[in-house]
């Protein structure tokens, strides 16, 4: 049952992430609804299946994206390693883990995006794409993280309720 709300909480971010989110722009970033929802979801603790989320999210946004599938799923798959080893082994403050990953993934997933753009059309200017681009969809996350959390939050204590101990 949890691994059907996943899939389908994942398929709801990235229809939202392909019609309403690209709308709302900063410059020229936009938000990546789907990168705050994973990294939103794995956060809870009684979540399971994170290697398979970040796989199900890459190949959901490699589908409506004009990415190679491949780079996308190693975008969200190393956000989800770091995250996964990071957060076992540091920290515990929930909105100081939530932001740090969200800028942390936000970086890596567009750090790749450039990389591949850069490679494969040759020459981009990496400072106006920091600024136009990066920049703009880093603040734009950091704005939407806390209310995907918190939706997401509610969804966990549905999925996994607390475990009553006698």
């Amino acid at each position: 049952m949890a691994t059907l709300i996943g899939v389908i909480t994942l398929g709801i971010a990235v229809i939202l992430q392909s019609t309403l989110v690209v709308r709302v722009n900063l410059i020229h970033g936009a938000a990546d609804l789907v990168l705050l929802v994973l990294i939103s979801w794995l956060l809870h603790e009684r979540t399971q299946g994170h290697w398979q989320w970040g796989l199900v999210a890459g190949l959901l946004v490699g589908f409506i994206s004009q990415m190679p599938i491949w780079l996308t799923d190693a975008g969200y798959l190393i956000v989800v390693l770091i995250l996964r080893s990071l957060l076992v082994k540091i920290w515990h403050t929930p909105l100081l883990v939530l932001f740090f990953f969200t800028l942390v993934g936000s970086l890596v997933v567009m750090g790749l995006d450039y990389s591949y753009l850069a490679l494969i059309e040759g020459n981009r200017p990496l400072w106006d794409t920091i600024n136009l681009v990066i920049l703009p969809s880093i603040v734009l996350n950091m704005i939407f993280v806390l209310p995907v959390y918190a939706v997401l939050g509610e969804f966990t204590r549905l999925i996994y309720p607390p475990v009553l101990e006698v």
